[in-house]
């Protein structure tokens, strides 16, 4: 008899215990549903704020220089002053939105948002630079990477 008074016992503490832990997992998912709703109360304002500016034809970032094209360039053989001095050259090109440099001395990189193709800008950075761009340092071309090495 005992026994059975110690198990109906464990039975009543485990169900009561399970209730309560029920009772959390609902207000988390409650919590969970609220954030939910209100992210996504946010999204329809900013789509709704993107259609205002659109039709009153405002733009923001890459789409208002046109640039949908992003391309690294590979520098080799430069030391900081010069990778600076070329990345505020090809910041000045025409049709380059926006510029990231990152300096090593084995190997540089400069990457932009630009307008056009590589090659295009290829062109246009020989123009603005051609001590740096000129064809005897081009090592290779491809879509959205250049690779140059400057021999000092």
């Amino acid at each position: 008899m005992k026994k059975f008074g110690i198990i109906c016992f464990t039975i009543m503490l485990f169900g009561i215990t399970s209730a309560n832990a029920q009772g959390i997992l609902d207000k988390i998912d409650r919590t969970i549903n609220g954030a939910d709703r209100a992210s996504n109360t946010a999204d329809r304002a900013g789509k709704t704020g993107g259609k205002f500016s659109k039709l009153f034809g405002k733009k923001k970032g890459a789409e208002e220089t046109g640039a949908e094209n992003k391309t690294t360039v590979n520098i080799s053989g430069v030391d900081f002053a010069t990778l600076k001095s070329i990345n505020e050259k090809i910041e000045a090109t025409k049709g380059v939105a926006s510029s990231k440099m990152k300096f090593s001395t084995s190997g540089s990189t400069i990457s932009f948002q630009h307008s056009g193709t590589t090659a295009d800008l290829l062109k246009a950075l020989q123009k603005t630079n051609p001590e740096v761009f000129g064809e005897k340092n081009i090592e290779a071309l491809e879509d959205g990477q250049i690779s140059v090495k400057v021999n000092k």
